[in-house]
């Protein structure tokens, strides 16, 4: 990876070299710590905002509970792109009323392939809901990496304005977060 003390320089690499999605900043004097425990380093990574339709709920515990995406494909049908952190109790609450079980896939299900993480994670499991509700996510790539979001995107708002056909197809584009 390229290094810089120009904070200038660093910014118009994020989005101009290939699949640099953020920055970290060290002290120049400090030596790299592996881990999430580095003191005194900072990461900055930029956030995408793009439009998602709820397809199911996971977990049981609301403070837990996440919702599952999806977007549209070229043809149409919908595919689960990934989930979501958990959502917090206002959002919930506003959610939550809108969401009715699917008739035709009652009880738990698994989400297919590494949607849900990486492979060898344990299967996530979900209730399908019918895909009525769109939702506004926070992501930290412009694009789907094979097929789904490699982080859990951040539910950002409900958008009771948007239905699921206004939802652009997975590779569709995306707007810079507000």
């Amino acid at each position: 990876m390229p290094e810089t003390a120009d904070v200038n320089e660093a910014m118009g690499w994020v989005g101009a070299l290939g699949g640099v999605e953020g920055l970290v900043a060290k002290p120049e004097d400090l030596a790299y710590g592996a881990g999430r425990t580095a003191s005194g380093w900072l990461k900055w990574r930029r956030r995408h905002t793009t439009s998602a339709v709820v397809v199911g709920v996971h977990g049981h515990v609301p403070a837990t509970q996440a919702l599952v995406l999806a977007r549209p494909r070229a043809d149409g049908r919908l595919r689960a792109v990934g989930v979501s952190l958990p959502i917090g109790p206002v959002l919930r609450g506003e959610i939550a009323p809108l969401l009715h079980p699917d008739p035709d896939r009652p009880g738990e299900h698994e989400l297919p392939g590494t949607v849900g993480g990486l492979p060898g994670s344990p299967p996530v499991r979900y209730v399908p809901v019918l895909p009525e509700v769109v939702v506004d996510i926070d992501v930290d790539q412009a694009h789907l990496e094979l097929g789904r979001y490699r982080h859990r995107p951040r539910v950002a708002r409900l958008r009771g304005d948007l239905g699921p056909g206004d939802v652009e197809p997975q590779d569709g584009p995306s707007r810079p977060a507000s």
